[in-house]
């Protein structure tokens, strides 16, 4: 099965979260269901919408506009990407018509490493979305930490 280690050169099982997945959020629990290994903090190009009962990102080329999280490494990616896919939304057979869509994207780690990692991106931007311009969903005034 992968490892880390020598999944520099595409996404395989590594995964970006920004918002409610996150450590010390509401549905980080259902990603640690799919035991997975923290690999470090980063961020990706793109912007961060708020849409009240959790975030979404848009891609972005810009690297001044950067969306903040974690990157996670999942031993069974398979298996936990069905879960994890079913959570957000996302059909691979209809990827336009959902809400978000799992694409691959390039992480720049706080060490300075660039690593290739499986994102859901907003499929396309809502009008209801405020944009959170710090682009660090932990920073922004209205998330709720799990109790």
């Amino acid at each position: 099965m992968d490892n880390p280690g020598h999944l520099q050169n595409r996404a395989g099982g590594r995964l970006f979260v920004y918002g409610t997945l996150r450590k010390g959020f509401r549905s980080h629990g259902l990603l640690l269901r799919c035991r997975p290994r923290f690999l470090g903090k980063g961020h990706v190009c793109g912007e961060l919408y708020d849409f009240g009962e959790y975030p979404g990102a848009a891609e972005g080329k810009s690297e001044w506009a950067r969306v903040e999280g974690e990157l996670y490494w999942l031993p069974r990616a398979e298996v936990a990407f069905k879960v994890l896919d079913s959570f957000e939304g996302y059909d691979h057979t209809r990827p336009a018509l959902d809400g978000f869509e799992r694409k691959e994207t390039i992480v720049s780690m706080a060490n300075g490493d660039e690593i290739r990692a499986w994102i859901y991106w907003l499929s396309r931007k809502r009008a209801s979305g405020h944009r959170i311009p710090s682009g660090n969903y932990a920073q922004h005034p209205k998330w709720v930490p799990r109790i």
